[in-house]
């Protein structure tokens, strides 16, 4: 991409500043407008027990470093809870989460950022009788949990944040699609894609809007793409902010 490009970022404000800096640096305009906003999820009965006995847990997952930072808050920070546990991130982002908290052995795939890389992961081959919690948001897919039970895992949720639409100001964004100036969007997940469509797409913009390269974090998120009717999108190597530049270096159709 050249100079002077404006770049659609869709992440929550808290989790946007370091990549408006890089794309900034780049000599482009970052354009925060976050499609979803993090809020912490009332817990029910269940969930208070599941805090209070983590340490009965052999395996526990972090799907996001979302789930690691409303988690580590309902432990009120005691992370010696789950020093003797085998913790599970995800993805890079929740990895460094977890270790910066002081926790001395997270374990991470080696390839992949997804529900199919843990479960490729050799320590979660065989699991018959082990309980296993896995700590993510509100909803979401259930390939994860479903699988470690067929591996004879006893599995349990602890659901501690929700996502939901912000309240957005659409006047600029509009100014961008009328005037066809916008050169990218970066999507970081499937709900992500969908209120960004459920708030931009009007039938005169519609045409445009799907013709603006898209920059996503997985297949699955860029099949839902296509599905909506997207015609240029990229798969960044992972969900971090150097790979989401790199993504953008390295779209040749972007702008």
């Amino acid at each position: 991409m050249q100079t002077g490009k404006n770049i659609l970022v869709t992440r929550p404000d808290h989790q946007s500043k370091n990549l408006c800096k890089l794309i900034e640096q780049q000599g482009w305009h970052a354009i925060r407008f976050p499609v979803i906003d993090i809020q912490a999820k009332p817990l029910s009965t269940k969930d208070i027990q599941r805090i209070q006995n983590i340490e009965q847990y052999r395996k526990v997952i972090f799907v996001s470093v979302n789930a690691v930072n409303f988690a580590l808050q309902l432990i009120n920070g005691k992370i010696d809870r789950l020093q003797k546990l085998t913790c599970i991130a995800v993805g890079k982002a929740s990895y460094h989460a977890l270790s910066a908290s002081g926790l001395s052995h997270v374990l991470m795939p080696e390839q992949g950022f997804n529900s199919e890389a843990i479960l490729a992961m050799p320590e979660m081959q065989v699991l018959s009788g082990q309980s296993c919690l896995i700590i993510r948001g509100e909803g979401g897919r259930e390939l994860l949990a479903d699988s470690l039970r067929e591996r004879g895992a006893r599995v349990d949720y602890l659901e501690v944040y929700k996502r939901v639409l912000p309240i957005t100001d659409n006047k600029i964004i509009d100014a961008y699609l009328l005037q066809k100036t916008l050169s990218a969007i970066l999507i970081y997940s499937g709900d992500a894609l969908k209120n960004l469509v459920k708030v931009l797409v009007k039938e005169d913009f519609n045409k445009h809007l799907l013709n603006i390269p898209l920059i996503v974090i997985s297949q699955r998120v860029q099949i839902m793409a296509k599905t909506i009717g997207f015609k240029n999108i990229i798969i960044a190597d992972e969900a971090s902010d150097a790979a989401m530049i790199n993504a953008l270096l390295n779209g040749e159709e972007c702008g």
